[in-house]
């Protein structure tokens, strides 16, 4: 059975919540937006003691990922660079980039 991009997201989200402080270090709301087969939109809000997460688009984010979900899955196994994803255009940042960089450690 192939990872998908739901399963990442699941992945992420267990090491937010087996992180002590993890909010306090970013502070955030994130919003992934994931196009092409398994893709979907997710959220993360690092604004709060505990970590949240959902389905759909959250109204408060401060950065939005936007990528294939192919593209997701590869990139947080290790088969793809984000910096290449981001500097070929199929990664692309709205909002703040420093914040996204925070996340970046729990990928």
């Amino acid at each position: 059975m192939s990872v998908t991009a739901k399963d990442m997201i699941e992945k992420i989200k267990g090491r937010l919540d087996a992180t002590d402080g993890a909010s306090e270090k970013i502070n955030a709301v994130f919003q992934f937006i994931l196009n092409g087969n398994g893709g979907g939109e997710w959220w993360f809000d690092l604004t709060k003691k505990s970590p949240e997460t959902g389905e759909g688009l959250h109204a408060d984010a401060a950065c939005t990922i936007k990528m294939d979900a192919g593209d997701f899955v590869a990139m947080l196994s290790k088969d793809a660079s984000p910096m290449k994803l981001f500097m070929s255009g199929k990664l692309k940042i709205d909002g703040d980039i420093s914040t996204a960089m925070k996340l970046q450690n729990f990928f």
